[in-house]
This record gives C-alpha cells, structure tokens and sequence, in this order.
C-alpha cells in the first residue's frame, strides 16, 4: 500500500537526478498532511537547491502550506483524484500564495511512478457518478443556527427554477419574505445570504484563505470552462494590472480604438454590446497578447473561438453552462485548442527581444519551458487574463453609451473633454447595471454574523449577496440614474449608506477588480473617440438589464442599434449624400446575444 512518505522520499532521489526541474517553481512547499500516515513536509524549491529537497517537520520559511489528507494526497499523486476537483471540493486547502500551489502537478509528476492528472477513463466515469449521486442526495454543508431556508422541492433543484428565472427578483422575494439573512438550496450549492449592513460588511472582510472569492468563482467557471485551463497558470489578472502599468497599455489601447473606427467607415449602424465586445476584444489582445496588429479577418477568426469559450456564459446564460457541463465542454477544449494553435503561430514568428510590454511578461514566465508547452502555457495565461479582464468591460462600456445616449447635453460634455465627468456616468451606469453575485466558498470553518447573531458555517457553504439587490436599495432614489452620485470614480453618497459596502462597482478593498484602472481609461477613450468622431442616433427604447443574468455586469434585453454617421459628414453632407455603410456594418449588427 502506497504511503505519502514513499512519494517524498522518491522525489527527494528525482529532484537529486534533475535539480533544474525540481526547482522551476522557485518557492518553498509544506505539506501538512492529516489522518493515518500523516504528517510534515517541507519541499525546498527555490533556484540554487541542489541537496535536502525535502525535509521533515521544520524548514525553510514556506511560500506556501498545502492542507490535505494522507489518503487525499495519495490519491492525487497516483491519478486518481483530480487536484482542481479537490481543490474545488474542499479536500485542498492552501495557505499563502495558491498561484504558485498551482504549479505543483509539473513538481509531481516528474516522479516516476507518480503523477497528478491521469485519471483513467474508468476511474473517471465511476468519481462522476460518485459526484453525481453525492449532489442529489449527499447533505449540505451545515448552518448553525439555521436561519430562515428557501429549499424548494427536489432534492437537487431546490429553489433552483425561480432563481435562475430572475435571480434580482428572486433574491428580493426571499428578502421580504424570509428577512436580510437567509439560506437557499440549489442546484446542489447552499448559499448563506446576507443583505443586512453588517452582514454584507462581513462578507467582504472575510479572509481568502477562510473563505474564497476565487474558489467560488472557479465554482461556477468550471461549469461551463475545461479545468485543464486553470491548471498550471503562471500569469493571472492581478499580476499584470498591481503594476504601474496605465501608459504600458494605453498606447495600445488608442492604436486598437483608432483601428475599429477606421473599420466603420463614414456612416452605417452598429449594435452596441456586440461593437463594444468586438472593440474589447481588439484592446485586450493588442494589450496581453501581443497582437495588436492583427487584420480584421483574423481577428474575426480569434473572436470565434473566445465566443466559444466565454466564461461569462457561466452567469449570464445560465443553461449553456449547463449544457457544456452535459456535453462533457467538447465545444470549449475544441475552441481552446483553436486559439492555443494561433498563439503557437504567432509566437514562432515573434522573436524573444527582451520586451517590457505586458504580453512579453506573460512570455518571460515561461521561458524555461520547452516548445510546444511553452506556447500552449502562453495561451492559456492569455486566454484566462483576457476573459478575467474583458467579462464585463465591453458591457459596461455598452450601458455607458446607452445612457449617454438619452442625454444629449452629456455627449457635448465629452466632447469638450469632461474626462471627469465621463468616469462620473460610466460609474453610475456600471452601478445601474451590475448584476454581480458576490461568492465567497467556505474552506475552513467560520463565523459569520449580522445585526441578530453570530452563524457558524461549514466548508463548502457559499456565502453570498446580489449588487443588484443592494445597488438599488441601500438609499433614498438609488433605484434611478444620477452620474451626480459619482465624482469621478468615487460615490459621493457613501456617509448616507449604513455600509459602504451595500453599493459597489469594482468591488472593495482586497477585492477590488485588478483591471479597475484600465477599464475606466479604455471606456474613457473608447467613448470620448466615438461621440468626437459620429454622430450616433439610437434605434432602441429604454432596454432593462438582462432578466436571467447572475452575475458581471448586465447584459441588455434586446439590441441596442444605433444609427451612425461622420461628424464632419452630418454637418456639411447631411441633405446631399445617401449614408452608406462602412466596410464594418455586417459585423457589428449580428444577432444581439440577448436575444
């Protein structure tokens, strides 16, 4: 019978073997391993290591400390459980940097006779059904005390059906009926919802490694994405945006605004979520990943296949993640394969010069890789960087026009560089139009409280409130538009709420969205240049946030066409010259996706 200590001591003689392998991930690793056979490791990884790769008990000072069973971790390191559904599951529990916990399979698979990640196909259908009868009938992480409960009927579904059919309405249903905290079942999560003022305070407080934003949002991402895309990630949002990086991809980001517009020619009609979405695409990519220069034909191309692979489909359409979930995401592992093939192409005709831009860090990281995964690890930080960083800019950008369009003396505003006065509304569209579920997964046992006691929460509880619900409520006429509430980025109404926390945008404190700066410069930009360059004349009436979106900002529940024309045109042509449409019209009026 396989024992953990039989994994280290082999890896102690491998490392010895390849040293340079063994220390790639440049950190310090302990192992707090519980039940029979357990124990204390310590794996010294850091660059220069070449003897005492493994310790027990103490050691050098960890970058990071993996909780996890003997018999978990032995059947993770012989292939038979996966470590992302572990970690996912609450079996993994990780202290200090999981970014660099995340790289442990490459450390353990080049044992011999061990490796994380090669489930066979049998093992693989029996843990599905485990998962699945352990989702209809398993019990739910428990809530003590128990508050009021919305359970529905089935044992699985559970309120499932009336949430997913208006989870605003929902949520604000449940709150009238059931009080500020209260517990709902579905789909075979228990969420702990809080609406109070203390409650949602203590929410965001909640520490990460108690209880997880990003766990939670990988809950719901790995029903729709493959979860061989998260594994490995060397480059994730937040390192490229902590950084000084505003004049790195600002360049890029005009060089990207100048060419769409180009595109649109002088006159024509445009969809705006889907000109938006086209329009963010094109920044990101020029921006993290390195390709700024691509022609509209390939970017056509690129975009396809991020459709495809569009992770905000786990929160705005609901079904289609449930219906990749079904297909086993055939479609998304083809897409992804698709896009890992362009950036292999691109990258074999880019040559390694050193650059400082943000796409040639992503590149740096993987230096010590040999191709081909050095380029598919490339993609797949490009891919999950741009789809953390464009899930809801190209929406919120969408909903800033569309209000800009109801009040003409705002588009004279920008047109007379009111860049203040811009970041003011698009603050106060965004808050309009969130329809964020803010999750946090319990991983370690918590407290919690609100105005009327204190609750204890088991892993696996999430822990959850709705912007939509409390952006609109938390004071007197916050349920109209009024870019008054906003000074640039900040809202002027905060003394007025019982919590400040009760109205967000970007999030607050450690939560804060990353790409909060370069969002607001590349709406800035994007907006500015296309009121100073057309005149835009709106085909739609008053569209509302879409009904069954949970979660980012809302989509619109119906196309938003606006009718364009060059300023210089509409001032001197206008009664002589026919509009025709640019080069860009057929692109940019496809179906809009709401519909």
């Amino acid at each position: 019978m396989v024992k953990p200590t039989d994994f280290f001591d082999a890896f102690e003689r491998a490392a010895l073997a390849d040293p340079n392998a063994a220390t790639l991930p440049d950190a310090v690793f302990r192992f707090e391993l519980s039940g029979d056979d357990g124990g204390v490791w310590t794996l010294d990884l850091r660059k220069g290591t070449t003897s005492g790769f493994v310790t027990s008990d103490s050691g050098p000072d960890q970058d990071a400390t993996i909780h996890v069973s003997s018999e978990d971790w032995v059947a993770l390191t012989t292939g038979q459980l996966n470590p992302m559904r572990a970690f996912m599951g609450g079996k993994i529990r990780v202290d200090g940097d999981l970014k660099l916990a995340v790289n442990l399979p490459s450390v353990v698979n080049m044992v011999e006779g061990y490796g994380i990640s090669v489930e066979n196909p049998i093992s693989a259908a029996l843990g599905r059904a485990r998962r699945a009868i352990a989702a209809l009938f398993g019990p739910r992480p428990s809530v003590d005390p128990m508050p009021p409960h919305a359970r529905g009927a089935l044992p699985w579904l559970g309120a499932g059906r009336a949430l997913a059919d208006d989870p605003t309405a929902f949520f604000v249903r449940c709150r009238e009926r059931l009080g500020d905290t209260f517990v709902v079942d579905a789909f075979g999560y228990r969420l702990f919802c809080v609406f109070s003022p203390l409650g949602v305070r203590n929410l965001w407080k909640l520490p990460e490694e108690q209880a997880s934003k990003a766990l939670a949002d990988l809950t719901l991402l790995s029903h729709k994405l493959p979860l061989e895309l998260f594994e490995g990630r060397r480059t994730l949002p937040h390192d490229l945006f902590a950084r000084d990086d505003v004049e790195t991809y600002l360049e890029n980001l005009r060089n990207a605004v100048a060419f769409e517009l180009d595109d649109l020619g002088d006159a024509g009609s445009i969809e705006l979520f889907t000109f938006t979405k086209r329009l963010g695409h094109r920044m990101g990519l020029a921006s993290w990943g390195g390709l700024g220069t691509l022609c509209a034909e390939e970017l056509d191309r690129l975009i396809v296949h991020f459709e495809q692979l569009d992770a905000s489909e786990s929160f705005v359409h609901p079904h289609k993640a449930m219906f990749a979930t079904a297909t086993r995401k055939r479609r998304e592992r083809r897409a992804m394969r698709a896009i890992e093939q362009i950036f292999i192409e691109t990258l074999t005709k880019r040559p390694r010069l050193g650059q400082s831009d943000l796409f040639s860090r992503i590149c740096d990281a993987w230096d010590d890789v040999p191709s081909p995964e050095r380029e598919i690890g490339i993609a797949r930080d490009v891919i999950v960087v741009h789809m953390g960083s464009q899930t809801n800019l190209f929406a919120a950008m969408a909903w800033t026009l569309v209000y800009a369009l109801g009040d003409p003396s705002v588009i004279e505003r920008l047109r007379q560089g009111d860049d203040s006065g811009l970041d003011s509304f698009s603050h106060e569209a965004i808050r309009m139009s969130q329809r964020s579920i803010v999750l946090r997964r319990v991983v370690s046992p918590i407290e919690i409280s609100d105005e009327h006691g204190t609750y204890r929460l088991a892993p696996g509880t999430l822990v959850a409130t709705m912007l939509s619900v409390t952006n609109r409520s938390a004071a007197p006429g916050l349920e109209h538009f009024d870019s008054d509430n906003y000074r640039g980025a900040t809202f002027v109404r905060a003394a007025e709420l019982p919590a400040r926390e009760l109205v967000t945008t970007y999030g607050h404190g450690k939560h804060t969205c990353p790409a909060h700066r370069f969002s607001t410069s590349a709406i800035r930009h994007a907006t500015s240049e296309l009121f100073e360059r057309f005149e835009l004349t709106p085909l739609f009436s008053e569209p509302q946030p879409l009904r069954r979106q949970i979660g980012g900002v809302a989509r619109a529940d119906r196309p938003c066409e606006v009718v364009y024309e060059a300023r210089v045109r509409a001032l001197n042509q206008r009664s002589e010259v026919v509009p025709k449409s640019g080069p860009a019209s057929a692109r940019h009026t496809r179906k809009h996706e709401a519909n």
